[in-house]
């Protein structure tokens, strides 16, 4: 009889162990997705600028206002952000991913 007690009350303290693991990996699955959003919509806005920008000095190069460097530059900056947006995309799928798997669902 004892040492049934003392196997519930080992399993009690391991199950409350992982509820705080687990709850802790939830708060933190949370924030970790509420950082990815964010920086998601801030690179959403740097591309959305960066394509804007290429395409003034796009014209402007058509129009011999500016100089080949000048635009190789500018499309450097626009490839780079598009390439962090879809980095920040990635990110953020996975911050959801985690936040699925930390009470046991399964990832999407």
């Amino acid at each position: 009889m004892a040492t049934a007690q003392a196997e519930a009350l080992e399993a009690e303290a391991v199950a409350d162990v992982e509820q705080n693991r687990v709850t802790s990996e939830a708060t933190s699955g949370r924030a970790r997705l509420q950082a990815a959003q964010v920086q998601v919509q801030a690179a959403e806005r740097r591309a959305s600028l960066a394509a804007e920008t290429r395409g003034f000095y796009d014209k402007s190069f058509r129009l011999g206002e500016s100089d080949l460097p000048t635009r190789l530059r500018v499309e450097l900056e626009a490839a780079e952000a598009q390439r962090a947006l879809a980095r920040s995309r990635i990110e953020a799928a996975a911050a959801v991913s985690q936040l699925r798997q930390a009470p046991g669902l399964l990832p999407e």
